[in-house]
This record gives structure tokens, C-alpha cells and sequence, in this order.
């Protein structure tokens, strides 16, 4: 039987975060990921699927127009998937994780306003602003009959913005915390051992980089991927890293963390419209 050991109590070892799938590679220092969606040009394809003016009056009623351009905002879920590596091991033994996305895009205005995007002004009509974004799921769960069993449940916030022209997600970035027992506060804290000698809980946290394409026939996120590592837990993806080094530096390419001090883990992750 494997075992967790944490505070010399053996924990069953049920942990992980992400797919039985094999890890993706990840990109070093830049959250971008090569466009392979529509097998078209990296150009923008823009097409009016609804309507460029702020109402369409019909009769007596007016409707309000949605999202000028190829890109949707509003409600996507989908699913989130890789392997993990936790301090609470002890020898760095993966384990898998799955678990549920649940967001909503947000256009950040119309085209005859400029928004700002790494730098350079941008069409707000072009970008969409991910809004609680979350991913919630039970990491290292077994199944007796057709219920769950044991595992870690984890909690992430996501955020980013959607390039619509480029169809990719720009700054995505990931803030997770795993617990053994119960989250707490919102799922960003433990329930197990909470307040006692100082700690926050029994579990731990990490953070790091969110990328995916944006496909404009199924307004999904595709390819998307994930990396974390718990030597950014807390960070934001802009603030200065543990020594101040790049990001690049905490991730793994395999996803497999063996050193003490080096844990994290990788995967992939999809998101679906859902009016």
C-alpha cells in the first residue's frame, strides 16, 4: 500500500492533479501556445455572427447584441488533467489528478474604445477577460461502486485574458491548494489542523502558468496545458519569483518533481461554451 507521510501520521496516498494521460511539454518563459486549431493562417478570421451595433430593434422590442466577432463570452466549462508531486510525499511519487473547469469571458468593450494587452493597445472588442475562473476536483480518488472514495480534494483559481484575433489565452495563470481532509475558506485553505500551532491547515499550495488556443468553430479553449510548482505558491504570475529568477526556472517539462524543495506538477485542461 502506498502511504503519505506527513507529522509522522502515514496518510493514504491518494494525491495528484491531472490526467492518466502522458504530460505535454510546456513552453519556458512564455504562456503562448502554437495555433494548430483551424489548420488555417495565424492571421485573425473574423466573420459577424452577431451584430456590430449595440441593438437590433425589432418592431416594438429591442435585443440586445452579444459579442461582436468570432469569439463568445459567457459561461465555459470543461475539464482539467496531469500528475502531481507533493512535499507531503516525501519522495516525490506522482500521482494523478482530474477535476472540473467552470468560467466565464467577459468582453472587455467595444471596438471603439483601446484596452491595454502586454503592452501594446488593443481593440477591446478583441479581448475577453477570464472571470471566476475555477477548477475543482478529489486528486488520487478511488471508486467503490459508482462512489468516490478517499483522495485529496483541491481547489484553483484561474485568470488570463483571451486574445480573440490570436485565438490563444495571454497571462493565464493558475493558484491551487490541495488538502488532506476537507478544503475550507472558500477552497483556499484546509480544514485539518486549521489554526493549530500556526499552521493553515494539513496540504499544500502552487501556483503557475494556464496557456490554450481558442477555436473559433467550437468556441473552445483547445491544447490547453497547465504547469505549477508550490515554490510559487502565492505568486501572480507578475510579482518577482522566490529569488527572482523567471518563472521558466520552478517548472518541470515532465511534470515530475524529485528533489526536496521541488514539487509541482503539469498537464492539460479544455473549456466549452455553455449558453
Amino acid at each position: 500500500m502506498r502511504a503519505w507521510w506527513s507529522f509522522g501520521v502515514a496518510v493514504p496516498l491518494t494525491w495528484l492533479l491531472a490526467c492518466s494521460s502522458a504530460s505535454q511539454g510546456f513552453p519556458s518563459e512564455s504562456t503562448s501556445v502554437a495555433d494548430d486549431s483551424d489548420g488555417g493562417s495565424d492571421g485573425a478570421v473574423f466573420f459577424s455572427p452577431t451584430f456590430d451595433d449595440a441593438s437590433l430593434s425589432l418592431g416594438d422590442s429591442t435585443v440586445a447584441a452579444g459579442n461582436s466577432g468570432p469569439c463568445q463570452g459567457g459561461k465555459y466549462k470543461g475539464t482539467f488533467a496531469g500528475l502531481y508531486t507533493s512535499h507531503l510525499t516525501g519522495v516525490g511519487i506522482p500521482i494523478p489528478v482530474t477535476g472540473n473547469v467552470d468560467m466565464t469571458l467577459d468582453q472587455e468593450g467595444s471596438a471603439q474604445t483601446m484596452c491595454m494587452l502586454v503592452g501594446e493597445a488593443t481593440k477591446c472588442s478583441d479581448l475577453f477577460s477570464l472571470q471566476d475562473g475555477t477548477i475543482t476536483g478529489v486528486a488520487d480518488q478511488g471508486m467503490l461502486g459508482d462512489a468516490g472514495v478517499g483522495g485529496f480534494p483541491y481547489f484553483c483559481t484561474m485568470s488570463g485574458t483571451l486574445d480573440c484575433p490570436g485565438k490563444k489565452l495571454v497571462d493565464g495563470w493558475i493558484q491551487c491548494t490541495y488538502c488532506v481532509g476537507p478544503l475550507a475558506d472558500g477552497g483556499m485553505a484546509c480544514s485539518l489542523l486549521d489554526g493549530v500551532a500556526g499552521t493553515t491547515g494539513v496540504g499544500g499550495h502552487f501556483a503557475g502558468p494556464l496557456t490554450a488556443n481558442y477555436d473559433y468553430s467550437t468556441l473552445s479553449f483547445v491544447m490547453g496545458t497547465w504547469n505549477g510548482a508550490e515554490a510559487l505558491a502565492g505568486n501572480d504570475g507578475g510579482s518577482p519569483t522566490p529569488d527572482g529568477g523567471p518563472v521558466s526556472k520552478y517548472l518541470s517539462d515532465s511534470g515530475l518533481y524529485l528533489g526536496p524543495g521541488d514539487f509541482g506538477g503539469s498537464g492539460t485542461w479544455n473549456a466549452t461554451y455553455r449558453p
